[in-house]
C-alpha cells in the first residue's frame, strides 16, 4: 500500500514575514524549508505547542536559536501548512492569535487573528453606541417609542437605534462569502462606512468583496451570484489538502510541488502578484468563456495582473492542447506594452512566451500594413498641412466655413464614427458639434474630406482610425483564418471604436475565450466612450468588475476618486460605471495639498520635504516627481540636479529599472502603469491642470466638457500610483481639481 501523499504549503503571510528576516537568516529558513518538505516528522525538527494559544494544530518549529517557524501541523494525516517565520517571542505572539481551520460552508483554508477579532467587535459595539447617542442627541424628541433594530446572531449588544449593515444576512450567507465563524459577531456589529473600512484592512480578502456589494445595498443572493460562491456539496472540516484547493485558499496558500520553484522564491524577493491571485481574479483567469469577456476595475485593483496571467492561462492551453497559434497582449500606448513585456518575463515560461506577443494596437497595425505591401508613413504636422491646403481647393466657398472646422469635423465625426462615404456622413451623429447642418450641406462639405484622404494616401499617410479600418477590412475577407487565437486588451477605455473592430476581425467570429478585455472608464486619459456592442463585441454575461484595490491607501483612493466628483462614466457598453462599490484594504496619511504664494517656496518645500524622505528613506529609488508636461519635467529635472539629487527621467519607449536608486521624474501620462511608495504633484496651478494651453485649442464645449474630463481622470491616475503618500503642492492658483486632503 503506498504512502499518503504529502502536502506542504506555504502562506502568503509566511512570504511577507520572511521578506522582512535579515539575509543571514533567510538563507537558514531556506535550508530548513527544503529540510521540512523531505520529512515534516523528521527528528530534530523541534515541534512545540503553543502554550495558550486558540488552535491546538498550530506548532512551533525551531530554526536556529533565534528563529521559529510556525506550522499547522495535523496530529494525523499529511497535509502542512507553513505559516508565519520570525523571532522566538514575536513568532510565539503571533501564533499565539491565530486559529487555522476550513470554513464550514465555503470550505476554505483560513487564518483568523481572534484577539483582533475580539478587540473589533468591542471596537464596533463602542463605535455604534457613540453615532446612536449622537443621532439621539441631534434628533428632536416625541413621544413615540424608538423602532428597535432587527435582532441577529452577533449583534445582540448593538444600540437599539444602530442597525448592522448585514443585518439581512444569516450566518451561513455570510460565511459562503467566505467570512470566518470566528469573525460573524465582528461583521455584525458593523453599522456604518467607516466601520466597514476599518473592517476590510484586516479581515480575509476573499470575503472583502461581498461585504462592499452589501454595504453597497445589493440584495445577499444577488451578491453570492455575482461572485460565483457555490456551496460545496459536502465539506469535511478535517480535509486540509481539499481546502487548499478553492480558489479562496490559493489566495493565500500555495502548495509546492517543485523544489528549484521554492528555491527561486527564497533566494529573492517574492513579487506576491507572480503566485496569489484573489479569487474575484482567478475565477477571470483560470476559466473557458463562451465569448468575450469585458473586466473593469479602478486603479490598484490588478486588472493588468489579471490580463497578464490570463495571457500566461491561454498559452498554455494551446501549449497543453496542442493547438497552433498565439495570444496578443496589446494596449494603447508603448510605454505600457513596454512595461506588460517585461513583467510577462517574471511569470512565463520561455515556451509560453512564445506563444504571447505583446505590442501596442498601433504598431502592429503599422506593421500589418506594410506586410501587406502598403505604403504607410508617419504623420508629421508639415505634411498634414499640406494635405488640408490641398484638399480646401474644392471648398465650397459659399458655405462660410473656415479650414479648422474641417479638420474639426473630420477628427470628430468623420473619423470618429469611421465614415468612409458620402452616404455614412450623411447619417453621422454630430451632437454637440455647434454648428448645425442640413444634409444639402454635408453633401457639399464631403468633398473636401475626399480630396484630404487622397492627399494621405497619395504621400502614403494614413490617419490611424483608416490605418485600423483597412486592416480590417483585410483580415475580414472570407478566405483569411484569424491571426491570433485570443487577444488581451490591457487600458481598453483608451481604444476607439476602430480599435474594437480591428481587435474583433483579429480573432475572426465570436468563440470561446476569443476576446479578453481589461479596462476603467475612470482613467480614461485618451479617446472617447465606446459601445462595445456596437464592434461585434457582446459580452452579455461575460462582464466582471474588480473592487479591492491592494496599491493605494483609502485615503489617497477616497481623494483622488473625489477629484472625478460629478463627471458620470461609462462601463465600455453603453451603461454606467460607479466607483460607490470599489474600496482599499490599506490605511496610511491623507495626502498632502500644500499651496504657496511665490514659486520659488514651493520649490524650496519640494526640495526640503525630498531631503527628509531621502534621510529618512536612504533612497528615493520608490519616489516619482510627475508634471503635466514634458517641457515640466524637463524644468523639474534640471531643478533637483542642481540641488543634489540623483534622478531618473521615465521615457515612452523604456521600462523602470528597480535597481537604479535614483529618484524618478515623469509625465503624468507616462506613469500609468507603473507604482511607487510616494508621489510628488508640483506646480498644480489653473493653468496646468487642466493645461490651458490645450483646452482653448477645443473648439465647441462639449470637446472642452470632454477635454476636462480627461484632465480629471489623469490627475486620478496620478495620484493612485502611490502606495503609501501623495504630495501635492501649486503656487498662485490652484487646479479647479484639486480638493482639500
Amino acid at each position: 500500500m503506498s504512502e499518503p501523499r504529502l502536502t506542504v504549503a506555504l502562506s502568503n503571510d509566511f512570504f511577507k514575514a520572511f521578506a522582512r528576516l535579515p539575509e543571514k537568516a533567510r538563507g537558514k529558513v531556506a535550508t530548513f524549508i527544503s529540510k521540512f518538505r523531505a520529512n515534516p516528522r523528521g527528528t530534530g525538527l523541534n515541534y512545540e505547542h503553543i502554550e495558550g494559544g486558540k488552535d491546538p494544530f498550530i506548532r512551533s518549529l525551531r530554526v536556529d536559536q533565534d528563529i521559529r517557524c510556525i506550522v499547522r501541523a495535523p496530529d494525523e494525516g499529511n497535509t502542512y501548512v507553513i505559516l508565519w517565520i520570525d523571532k522566538h517571542d514575536d513568532a510565539y505572539q503571533w501564533a499565539r492569535r491565530r486559529t487555522c481551520h476550513v470554513n464550514r460552508v465555503s470550505g476554505a483554508l483560513q487564518v483568523v487573528d481572534v484577539e483582533a477579532a475580539e478587540i473589533a467587535v468591542g471596537d464596533a459595539i463602542a463605535a455604534a453606541v457613540s453615532e446612536a447617542l449622537a443621532n439621539k442627541a441631534s434628533t428632536p424628541q416625541s413621544g413615540a417609542a424608538p423602532t428597535p433594530a432587527p435582532q441577529v446572531a452577533g449583534s445582540q449588544a448593538l444600540p437599539s437605534s444602530a442597525a448592522s449593515l448585514f443585518a439581512h444576512c444569516s450566518d451561513d450567507q455570510l460565511m459562503l462569502l467566505s467570512v470566518p465563524e470566528a469573525l460573524l459577531p465582528a461583521v455584525r456589529a458593523v453599522t456604518s462606512e467607516e466601520a466597514l473600512s476599518r473592517l476590510i484592512s484586516w479581515v480575509p480578502q476573499d470575503c472583502v468583496d461581498g461585504l462592499i456589494l452589501l454595504a453597497d445595498g445589493k440584495a445577499i443572493e444577488a451578491v453570492i451570484e455575482e461572485l460565483e460562491r457555490q456551496r460545496p456539496a459536502a465539506i469535511d472540516p478535517t480535509d486540509v489538502a481539499a481546502a487548499l484547493d478553492t480558489p479562496e485558499s490559493k489566495a493565500e496558500f500555495l502548495v509546492i510541488t517543485d523544489d528549484d520553484e521554492l528555491e527561486a522564491m527564497l533566494s529573492a524577493p517574492l513579487e506576491r502578484w507572480r503566485v496569489f491571485l484573489h479569487p474575484s481574479q482567478r475565477r477571470l483567469v483560470e476559466r473557458t468563456w463562451s465569448g468575450p469577456v469585458r473586466v473593469l476595475g479602478g486603479a490598484g485593483t490588478g486588472k493588468t495582473v489579471v490580463a497578464m496571467h490570463r495571457a500566461r492561462w491561454l498559452a498554455q492551453q494551446l501549449i497543453k492542447s496542442g493547438a497552433p497559434g498565439r495570444v496578443l497582449f496589446t494596449t494603447f500606448t508603448r510605454n505600457l506594452a513596454t512595461d506588460i513585456r517585461a513583467n510577462l518575463t517574471k511569470i512565463c515560461s520561455p515556451e509560453q512566451l512564445q506563444r504571447i506577443e505583446v505590442i501596442p494596437l498601433d504598431g502592429w497595425v503599422m506593421n500589418f500594413l506594410k506586410s501587406q505591401g502598403l505604403q504607410v508613413r508617419v504623420f508629421n504636422d508639415e505634411a498634414r498641412d499640406s494635405c488640408w491646403s490641398m484638399a480646401m481647393d474644392v471648398a465650397d466657398t459659399s458655405l462660410g466655413l473656415a479650414e479648422r472646422f474641417y479638420k474639426e469635423e473630420w477628427k470628430e465625426v468623420v473619423l470618429a464614427q469611421g465614415c468612409r462615404s458620402r452616404d455614412d456622413y450623411l447619417v453621422a451623429r454630430r451632437v454637440g458639434r455647434g454648428t448645425r447642418l442640413s444634409r444639402e450641406q454635408r453633401s457639399r462639405i464631403w468633398p473636401v474630406f475626399d480630396a484630404v484622404r487622397a492627399e494621405f494616401r497619395q504621400r502614403g499617410l494614413w490617419e490611424p482610425e483608416e490605418a485600423k479600418q483597412i486592416a480590417a477590412d483585410l483580415l475580414n475577407q472570407p478566405e483569411r483564418a484569424p491571426l491570433y487565437a485570443a487577444v488581451v486588451v490591457d487600458e481598453a477605455q483608451d481604444l476607439d471604436l476602430a480599435s474594437f473592430s480591428l481587435l474583433r476581425a483579429l480573432v475572426g467570429e465570436a468563440r470561446a475565450n476569443d476576446l479578453f478585455i481589461v479596462g476603467d472608464p475612470h482613467q480614461r486619459i485618451y479617446g472617447k466612450p465606446v459601445v462595445l456592442s456596437r464592434c461585434g463585441i457582446d459580452i452579455r454575461g461575460r462582464s466582471k468588475k474588480l473592487r479591492i484595490n491592494y496599491r493605494t491607501t483609502e485615503e489617497t483612493r477616497a481623494w483622488a476618486t473625489a477629484v472625478l466628483h460629478g463627471v458620470d462614466f461609462d462601463d465600455l457598453d453603453g451603461g454606467s460605471d460607479s466607483a460607490s462599490d470599489y474600496r482599499s484594504l490599506l490605511h496610511g496619511d491623507a495626502p498632502l495639498v500644500q499651496g504657496f504664494e511665490d514659486p520659488a517656496d514651493e520649490q524650496r518645500f519640494l526640495v526640503t520635504t525630498l531631503r527628509q524622505l531621502r534621510d529618512e528613506q536612504q533612497s528615493l529609488a520608490s519616489t516619482c516627481v510627475t508634471a503635466r508636461t514634458n517641457r515640466a519635467v524637463e524644468k523639474l529635472n534640471g531643478l533637483l540636479k542642481a540641488e543634489g539629487f540623483a534622478t531618473r527621467v521615465i521615457n515612452a519607449d523604456e521600462s523602470d529599472d528597480p535597481s537604479d536608486p535614483a529618484l524618478r521624474l515623469a509625465t503624468m501620462h507616462r506613469v500609468k502603469g507603473l507604482e511607487f511608495d510616494q508621489v510628488f504633484l508640483p506646480e498644480l496651478d489653473a493653468s496646468q491642470m487642466p493645461l490651458q494651453v490645450e483646452l482653448n485649442k477645443r473648439p465647441d464645449q462639449l470637446s472642452k466638457d470632454l477635454f476636462e474630463q480627461q484632465e480629471r481622470s489623469l490627475l486620478h491616475v496620478a495620484a493612485t500610483r502611490a502606495k503609501k503618500r501623495v504630495v501635492v503642492s501649486f503656487s498662485g492658483k490652484p487646479s479647479p481639481f484639486l480638493r482639500p486632503a
